[in-house]
């Protein structure tokens, strides 16, 4: 029925995850099916406040994507959020360095995992963007957009992160 009314679908979001119990394993399945279909899969990795303080980030995104992406053939179609759930909806988020390092880890595992393809395949950020930080955030080299999430509810601020976009 999606295919039919949209272009994207979200996998992996933190609020599944934490609410529903959704595994790495359950988001493997989600991708596989997405991919099947005509729609195009935005999958959601991303740590917590207690992970990151632990130092954790690394092995949390390298479990996350290894588990989502576990035989699945990278492609072009396939967008990746990082979205550290200690920044989603709580007005903190991660300053543009933190962003770039997770993003550029990111970008770094998908070269092992499907090498030159990773460079077409989209990273986002996520996680309490807004007009005061998206300029910053989407000039990070290793982040090709954003995934607004409570911004993209008022037309000025959403106007207003699309415009800090580069060209």
């Amino acid at each position: 029925m999606l295919e039919d009314y949209c272009q994207l679908v979200i996998i992996g979001h933190s609020e599944r995850r934490q609410y529903f119990g959704e595994t790495d394993d359950w988001v493997n399945r989600k991708l596989r099916a997405v991919l099947a279909s005509r729609l195009d899969p935005i999958v959601c990795v991303g740590e917590t406040l207690e992970q990151r303080r632990a130092g954790e980030t690394e092995a949390v995104l390298e479990r996350q994507l290894r588990g989502a992406l576990a035989g699945v053939e990278l492609t072009h179609r396939i967008t990746i959020a990082y979205e550290p759930v200690w920044a989603i909806g709580t007005g903190e988020t991660a300053t543009p360095g933190q962003a770039q390092s997770a993003c550029a880890f990111i970008r770094g595992l998908l070269r092992q995992l499907g090498g030159d393809v990773a460079e077409v395949i989209r990273i986002q950020y996520g996680g309490s963007v807004n007009p005061a930080n998206a300029a910053d955030l989407l000039a990070q080299p290793d982040i090709d957009g954003a995934l607004v999430g409570g911004a993209s509810l008022d037309a000025a601020q959403f106007a207003a992160i699309v415009a800090a976009a580069p060209a």
